[in-house]
């Protein structure tokens, strides 16, 4: 097959449909899109995890150099940005501003100007005014404060952190839950007064991704050419999906973590994020997409939060096959049951061994443990012992106890 747009020898085949002029009639694609990373700020806010500056300075530095363009880091502790800062790295540092920090702009603009005194880059600032949420601005504020007072306040705050030099990003929570006029309107209102970015956050992912689509659109109409950015959860397994649906909107700046983690269950896989917008939509982002798996699994060892085996694209069993006609393809048969290549991403192929696995399926797997060649005679008696261990441990065979299977085979 010729190379193409959906076609890389040895590295991808996806449907031509992804880039069929009928299939995106309608969409308003960007020309260009940006990837922030979220795993120092919302990929900490999970159970058990306390990370040392070390480690955030080692995280840090790894994903520059996979070329990932933005990262989030905390606001507890802005000193873990000054030392971030220190690297020289090539992206960009956002810190965020919490929405109850806006309803005190005394405090909003001390905790603005911390995060410049450490070299952030971006600062942004969060808005929260659904029917939903204005309630803990009401709880909090203490006083008598309407949505149009916080409206202004976050107008004055995006103008104090222009002022100071930094590129003012305002973030509008529970965007999804709000009367669409009212959207265009503060987005609009939040554009004139000097927002160099747009964030929509879906805050609990209560909708289907047509909605992140639809009105990803109209703000884009109403703030005109700002770059607008989208932050989507997993609540409902749709995170990915959001987000993808917010580009076809027109979003630019798309975001996930390593691993998927963040709040509750979590945020879209930044690595699935990457390789899909580059494999689907066409996208050259300038990333080392094949350096995802080891950043995944340093994630995994240092924040102590295991990478699911069934996670897409760095998940252990992400690129297996069980069933044995996955393993009697003919020749050039490679994109028969799979879309893309592990390779892709920096992950490896995997044989899992399960009772319905064949003798095919046992041969690959001596091949890969570098236990030779087996026959058809020997790679059925291996298969029978497999069965007969996995029907009586319930567990995945180690790669030790199957060598010692296919050892006994050889002697008998």
């Amino acid at each position: 097959m010729a190379q193409g747009v959906h076609y890389r020898e040895g590295m991808w085949a996806v449907s031509p449909y992804n880039f069929d002029d009928g299939v995106n009639a309608g969409m308003h694609l960007p020309p260009k899109v940006q990837l922030l990373d979220l795993t120092l700020r919302e990929g900490r806010q999970v159970d058990g995890v306390s990370l040392s500056l070390e480690d955030v300075v080692e995280f840090a530095r790894r994903i520059d150099a996979v070329g990932v363009h933005m990262i989030e880091m905390h606001h507890e502790d802005p000193e873990e940005i000054r030392q971030v800062k220190k690297l020289g790295l090539k992206l960009k540092v956002q810190a965020l501003v919490p929405s109850n920090f806006l309803l005190d702009m005394k405090l909003c603009k001390h905790h603005i100007d911390r995060f410049v005194d450490v070299g952030a880059d971006i600062v942004c600032i969060a808005m929260a005014v659904s029917d939903y949420n204005f309630r803990l601005a009401e709880s909090m504020s203490k006083k008598r404060i309407t949505r149009e007072d916080v409206l202004d306040q976050a107008c004055e705050a995006v103008n104090y952190a222009k002022q100071q030099g930094v590129i003012a990003n305002a973030l509008v929570a529970d965007f999804t839950r709000m009367k669409l006029e009212w959207l265009k309107a503060l987005t609009g209102r939040l554009a004139r007064a000097g927002a160099d970015i747009l964030r929509l956050d879906e805050i609990c992912a209560p909708c289907r991704p047509a909605v992140c689509r639809y009105l990803a659109r109209h703000v884009k109409q109403a703030i005109g050419n700002i770059p607008l950015a989208i932050h989507t959860h997993n609540d409902f397994d749709l995170g990915l999906a959001g987000q993808l649906a917010a580009l076809e909107g027109g979003a630019e700046i798309l975001e996930g973590s390593i691993n998927g983690l963040g709040e509750r269950a979590g945020v879209p896989n930044i690595a699935v994020l990457a390789s899909v917008l580059e494999m689907l939509y066409g996208y050259n982002m300038g990333l080392r997409l094949d350096a995802f798996q080891e950043l995944s699994e340093f994630v995994a060892d240092v924040w102590r939060q295991p990478i699911p085996a069934h996670m897409a694209g760095t998940g252990r069993t992400a690129f297996s096959q069980c069933s044995e006609v996955h393993y009697v393809l003919p020749d050039s048969g490679e994109w028969m049951f799979n879309a893309w290549s592990p390779k892709v991403i920096g992950n490896r192929d995997y044989v899992p061994l399960c009772h319905y696995s064949g003798p095919m399926a046992i041969k690959r797997k001596a091949r890969e443990l570098g236990l030779g060649e087996l026959g058809t005679e020997a790679a059925n008696e291996v298969l029978a012992q497999v069965r007969r261990e996995l029907r009586h441990r319930h567990t995945p065979l180690t790669n030790r106890l199957f060598a010692e299977l296919v050892s006994q085979a050889a002697k008998r």
